[in-house]
């Protein structure tokens, strides 16, 4: 279990447990966090889960693949080296204390 903050584009931070195996999505749908869309329910088959990655936490993520490389160019705003797709990162123990915050909308 991964302890993750998610922030607000309006800056209130949300801190929730999410277990093992559940992706990044999963825990902020499932804890009500607002901000984090997911209308393809975590098929990589849009971009409303787009979140930007804390600095301290974009080179110890796993490395994002060709698929949402492709679908973060349909994001709001994407930050190449910090924007990312919650439903492509799966919560480890290695995750205990990412922060994530929302862009101003989601497309």
């Amino acid at each position: 279990m991964a302890k993750i903050t998610y922030v607000e584009h309006n800056g209130t931070e949300h801190t929730v447990e999410v277990a093992n195996g559940l992706t990044v999505m999963e825990g902020a749908r499932d804890n009500n966090i607002p901000g984090i869309e997911a209308d393809c329910g975590g098929a990589c088959a849009c971009s409303t889960c787009h979140v930007y990655v804390h600095p301290d936490w974009a080179d110890k993520l796993p490395a994002k693949d060709d698929m949402e490389e492709d679908m973060l160019d349909f994001a709001y705003e994407p930050d190449p080296a910090r924007s990312r797709l919650t439903c492509q990162i799966k919560v480890t123990d290695a995750l205990d204390g990412l922060v994530v915050q929302m862009p101003e909308k989601q497309i």
